[in-house]
């Protein structure tokens, strides 16, 4: 009860001073299934104030902010140089594994933050880096007759279709605030567990605490390409459905061959998909 009556007084005594601050720090677990069908899980946290939040993967913002630095960004080419001596000769298994324990390796490019009425998204699919904003739309949620303790918080669940999938998320009253992982708001709670119908992607808050923190800026140590939610998303499925094509406008056609087994290996399977599907 303590712990209820602590959020709930840390949010509830935000004044205007502090509209662009983080009253609220939650990570999630990401569980899913990528296009390919290969199963995967990263780690998010979420930083939420008054009609503001960022989400974001705390090893990636650090690494970004690293690399705006000089200093960062020689030691990123030196790891960098390291970790390809390693992966030289290795199978495909040996290198995945070297890369995810590396702390240059496969980072989680994905900044989703919220500004009002606005996300704005940063993000990569095969070395190529987009940025984009989009209006956030309404949410018709239903709220079921069900509920689920989470992390100690009694939680209501809800329904709702967004961006091609039906979402089942479990909100808590008791943190009166309107957030939750990835692009998903719009309840009078915040937002501790979401899974698609499918099953292909679900995210798991495994801890929570009130804050009065800065909501950190996102570093852009890539040049990112403006453009809209939806071309960034027919890129995403074009990387799945056409990885040479993918590779050689990412090389501008002077990148390598790839055999028939990589680009099997690479492609898209029945019945897996991105985490938004209405770009067809």
């Amino acid at each position: 009860m303590k712990k209820i009556l602590f959020i709930l007084t840390s949010l509830f005594a935000v004044s205007y001073l502090f509209a662009q601050k983080a009253q609220i720090k939650v990570g999630y677990d990401y569980h899913f299934f990528e296009p390919r069908g290969i199963e995967k899980h990263q780690d998010f946290i979420l930083l939420a104030g008054r009609d503001c939040s960022k989400f974001y993967n705390g090893h990636s913002q650090w690494l970004d902010s690293t690399r705006c630095t000089k200093e960062g960004e020689q030691w990123y080419v030196q790891q960098g140089l390291v970790m390809m001596g390693e992966l030289m000769n290795k199978s495909r298994e040996d290198r995945e594994a070297i890369l995810n324990s590396s702390p240059v390796g496969h980072a989680v490019n994905l900044y989703v933050v919220r500004n009002k009425e606005e996300f704005k998204v940063w993000d990569m699919v095969y070395h190529e880096y987009r940025k984009y904003t989009e209006h956030i739309e309404e949410r018709n949620w239903t709220i079921e007759d069900s509920t689920k303790n989470i992390l100690g918080y009694e939680c209501i669940m809800a329904t709702a279709d967004y961006h091609g999938r039906k979402w089942t998320v479990w909100f808590s009253p008791e943190v009166p605030v309107n957030a939750g992982p990835w692009k998903l708001l719009g309840l009078p709670g915040l937002i501790l567990e979401a899974v698609d119908s499918t099953g292909q992607h679900h995210f798991t808050a495994n801890g929570i605490q009130a804050v009065k923190i800065d909501i950190p800026p996102v570093y852009e140590p890539y040049s990112y390409e403006n453009t809209t939610r939806k071309k960034f998303l027919e890129l995403c499925r074009f990387r799945y459905d056409n990885f040479q094509s993918m590779s050689d406008m990412h090389f501008g056609g002077n990148g390598p061959r790839h055999s028939q087994e990589k680009i099997e290996y690479e492609s898209g399977k029945d019945g897996f998909d991105l985490l938004e599907t209405d770009y067809k």
